[in-house]
């Protein structure tokens, strides 16, 4: 028996599943400090941070609002310095609950933003990114997790991190991705600002 294949549509206003609007999404930084950066898995760490600062930029010159949140900074130190200075006077709301909303000024700030999407970066992906996705899906938000800015300690509980993000429902796709959807065409001043950053 054939199958018909039913064609994708996407009516002006209204949202497919699985894009990235810019006009519903925000950025979460979760986490991305020097200590723990400094004991993430070595073949994937430099990459996920440079991405990070990639989709940050992308954010911001996009007029997304931004979140960054830091684990007990006392202990795990401050915002890595590479990221730091991407981030600008951003503020930097710390925690101590591995998913961010459990901590009520944040939670507080993320409803308060009144935005649907989250798009998610950070670390570690197996503990603080799974916990606060998994948290902002019950509460019925979409969430997108940067597949190359997330990192563990461990490649593998990364990997599963992500597997079981997905089947939870979470969309899980590369920071080029994220970003030429939040862009949408190319030939605007705003594409012609951020393509450099893809080369």
């Amino acid at each position: 028996m054939r199958r018909t294949r039913r064609p994708v549509s996407h009516v002006r206003g209204e949202t497919m599943e699985g894009f990235v609007e810019r006009d519903e999404s925000f950025l979460l930084v979760i986490d991305v400090q020097e200590r723990l950066h400094a004991a993430m898995d070595a073949s994937s760490a430099q990459a996920y941070a440079r991405n990070c600062g990639i989709l940050v930029r992308t954010a911001s010159r996009l007029g997304l609002p931004v979140v960054v949140t830091e684990q007990y900074p006392k202990g795990l130190g401050p915002t890595i310095e590479s990221l730091a200075g991407v981030l600008g006077d951003e503020p930097r709301m710390s925690k101590l609950a591995f998913s961010c909303m459990r901590e009520e000024p944040i939670a507080a700030r993320i409803r308060s933003i009144g935005r649907k999407r989250a798009i998610i970066a950070g670390i570690e992906a197996h503990v603080c990114v799974l916990q606060t996705a998994v948290d902002m899906m019950r509460e019925g938000m979409r969430v997108v997790v940067a597949s190359d800015e997330v990192c563990s300690r461990r490649a593998s509980d990364r990997d599963a991190a992500l597997d079981t993000l997905r089947t939870l429902g979470a969309l899980v796709y590369p920071t080029e991705t994220i970003a030429f959807m939040l862009l949408e065409r190319a030939g605007t001043d705003e594409f012609k600002d951020l393509a450099p950053l893809f080369r």
